[in-house]
Order: C-alpha cells, then structure tokens, then sequence
C-alpha cells in the first residue's frame, strides 16, 4: 500500500514543487514516461491558462518511508488527464489504475506511451481499450552541430541576449496565429517558473521584431524538451524556424543533454532530422 499525497493548491510553487521537480527529471530519460517530461509540468505549473483550483487533483503516490514514487497528474487543464508516472513498480501501477478507475468509474480515461508495456498489460486485463492517438515523441541526437542559414535582414539572438518580455509575448501570439495584439499589461505567455533559463530561449529578429522563437529546457540529465516552437507569419518559408530550433539544439548539447524530443507529429520536425521515438494514445474503458 503506498500513502496518497495530494497536491496542493493554493500555491502552484509550493513545498511539494522541488520533490516533483526532482522526481520527474529520474523520469523523463525513461521511454515509457517520456511524454510526460518534468519541463512539461513546469510549464503548465507556470501557465496562466492551468486550471489551478484543480490542482488537488495531482496525486502523488509515495512508499511506507515516504518516497515519491509515481504521481497521477493532468496537463493544464483537468480534462486532460491522467497521466501515470511511475517507476515500473507493478503493485505501484496496478494501485494507480484502481484509483483512477475507483475516481471516475466507467469513464476512467488514462493516458498512456507505447513503450509502457506494464501500465498496457494492466489496463489490458482491467478491460481499457485504446481509444485514440494522442501525440507523438520525436527524438534527435545532439551528437553534432547543426548548422543553418539565414537571410541577412535576420539575426539568432546569442546566449547574453537581452530579451524584451513585450516582444517574446508578441512572437507568441503572432506565431500562433492569434489575432490582434497582446495585452503590453499582461505576461499571458511569459512563464517565469524555477528552471528557466533565458540562455535557451532562441529568437531570430528583424530591425521590427521578434520573428521565430524556440524554447528548449534543460538542467541535466539526457533529455532536453523543446516548447513552443513558432515563427510569425509574414516570415515563414525563409528557414527561421529550421533556425532557431538548430540553435536550441546546439546549446542544450553543449550543457550536456544527449537528444532532445519534441511532442508533435508535424511534418516540419521530420524535415530537421527528428524521428518517433513513442507515441501515447488515450485508454478508456
């Protein structure tokens, strides 16, 4: 029997943070928790959009001398649950399925990577069926440096970059097609959380603006995650993208990562040399 801890809400950096934190970087090198990276939560931890009055619904699962040893958790927002974290144990495992299913009953949904060959196994046996394909794991290699090519109207922000918070919420907003401007009162998409690290931010710019961003997060570990990726549209087509993301990768090699995955399937990634490393699909009953 393992002691159920629940996270707590009232502060989403609160003493419990630095545990998962923890936690999930001995996670993310692992194939079957790697869609659930630990820059993963602390984006959504930081995000202005989490439902953070559901953040109680954040279970964690520890052993009789209280170490945390796997953790139920939604991303952003509740309905998108649950995510099973855990370290292969399977009286582990088969304690979180019964909790989940003991929560929701009938409409118990699980997400779930295709290298969990027991966390499978077990929903196999609890009558859960594969529903649909959520997303994919892309990998590539930091054994190398990749090399890109830019206009000369473009600039590659360097490592000392002084970066404007107005117009990284611009490239943002503009490069996920929102309409209109942002808010210059608001940091809806500045997430300053623990971890960041301004160096891995990558922007190319113009004499006008911020025109392409990379985010990749990384502390140690073999894993490096890339979130978000965008380039605004008047500048698409002229390899920024191809561009920052490069150099993203060229600086999380240098600090020590080995690969780096991203969550998409988009054609664009295959083009800069990704492959799949899993997928996860959603399971119901």
């Amino acid at each position: 029997m393992y002691i159920l801890e629940k996270y707590k809400k009232h502060n989403r950096y609160n003493d419990q943070y630095d545990e998962v934190y923890n936690y999930l970087l001995t996670c993310c090198d692992k194939g079957y928790n790697e869609h659930f990276h630990w820059a993963r939560f602390e984006w959504m931890i930081g995000h202005p959009m989490l439902e953070a009055d559901q953040l109680d619904h954040i279970v964690l699962f520890r052993n009789q001398e209280g170490v945390l040893e796997g953790m139920l958790t939604f991303d952003t927002f509740y309905g998108d649950r649950y995510y099973i974290i855990h370290n292969n144990n399977e009286c582990l495992v088969r304690e979180m399925v019964d909790f989940i299913s003991g929560q929701d009953g009938e409409s118990a949904i699980v997400k779930v990577n295709s290298k969990d060959a027991l966390l499978i196994n077990i929903l196999q046996e609890k009558q859960f069926v594969q529903k649909q394909i959520e997303e994919h794991v892309l990998q590539i290699p930091l054994n190398r440096q990749y090399t890109y090519h830019i206009s000369g109207d473009y600039q590659v922000s360097s490592e000392d970059f002084a970066l404007d918070k107005y117009k990284y919420q611009t490239v943002i907003h503009k490069g996920f097609d929102h309409q209109g401007m942002p808010d210059k009162n608001e940091e809806q998409y500045v997430i300053s959380s623990p971890h960041s690290n301004n160096s891995l931010k990558i922007f190319a710019f113009d004499d006008q603006e911020y025109c392409a961003h990379c985010g990749i997060w990384y502390t140690e570990g073999e894993t490096a995650y890339i979130e978000p990726v965008v380039t605004i549209p008047r500048c698409r087509k002229q390899g920024l993208g191809r561009a920052v993301v490069y150099e993203a990768l060229n600086r999380a090699g240098k600090l020590g990562a080995k690969r780096a995955i991203v969550l998409s399937g988009q054609e664009f990634y295959y083009s800069l040399g990704f492959q799949d490393s899993s997928e996860f699909a959603l399971w119901g009953k």
